[in-house]
């Protein structure tokens, strides 16, 4: 009995999710005789019902997931979703899983073509939600950093928040993000680096500075402390760093970017 119930389940969600999240190219359960149909729906019409309904579900779910992108792509974001759903129905029983690879598929869709920056855009989106629900570790506070005598600090190693996630974008969409909501604009061309981590239950992103970056870089390698003022300092316009570079540290341990090793 078990085994048949597992058959059918799974013969259900095969005809379901056929052809974009769709039954009506997938007959196979409607010509078994697995569901009838009668006088009022047809066998192919009742297994439609869910196919639609799963395939709402799921729009309605990636529209609260990727807001910005399916306000970007209006009314082309249901077709989008159903060209998506078609290469990568979910396989997870938890909805989260259901976004993790549209932006590699809206890299390659015509609606690149339209709005070139989308991709960019889907992928904030989607680390947004995966920093969200990343891994938890208590993060480095002031009050500890105040006890380390100067003396250890050039061999202290630190590590980011596991949490935590850099991108490197060719369009700003952070302000395309930022704009949802009100009147967005077509956001500019050129190389910006986001910041998005987790502080508590609150998830930011913001640009940050080629030093910063590669201060942070250095970290998550776990490198020591006096490595990750030599990678900021090379890459900061100053003969005297340290001022920066203690802003920056300030800045880290604030944000709650920082963990020890």
């Amino acid at each position: 009995m078990r085994a048949d119930l597992k058959d059918l389940q799974e013969l259900l969600y095969s005809a379901i999710t056929a052809a974009l999240g769709m039954a009506r190219s997938s007959p196979v359960t409607v010509s078994s005789g697995v569901i009838r149909g009668d006088e009022r729906l047809s066998a192919l019409q009742r297994l439609n019902i869910y196919a639609d309904a799963y395939f709402y579900r799921l729009l309605d779910c990636l529209k609260e997931d990727f807001p910005a992108t399916a306000a970007v792509t209006g009314d082309a974001f249901a077709g989008l979703v159903r060209a998506y759903l078609g290469e990568h129905s979910p396989t997870e029983p938890s909805i989260f899983y259901a976004g993790r690879h549209l932006a590699d598929f809206l890299s390659k869709h015509a609606l690149q073509e339209r709005w070139p920056f989308v991709a960019e855009l889907a992928r904030l989106e989607r680390t947004l939600i995966e920093v969200f629900h990343g891994t938890d570790a208590p993060a480095l506070a002031a009050s500890e950093v105040r006890t380390i005598a100067p003396a250890d600090w050039p061999a202290l190693r630190l590590r980011v928040h596991p949490a935590l996630r850099m991108l490197n974008c060719d369009w700003r969409v952070n302000d395309v993000l930022r704009a949802i909501g009100t009147d967005w604009r077509e956001p500019a061309r050129g190389p910006v680096a986001l910041l998005v981590w987790r502080q508590r239950t609150q998830v930011y992103y913001r640009e940050v500075e080629v030093s910063e970056r590669a201060g942070l870089e250095a970290a998550a390698k776990g490198e020591d402390f006096a490595t990750v003022c030599e990678a900021v300092a090379s890459r900061l316009n100053t003969d005297d760093p340290t001022a920066a570079i203690n802003r920056m540290l300030t800045q880290w341990v604030a944000d709650g970017l920082l963990v020890r090793a």
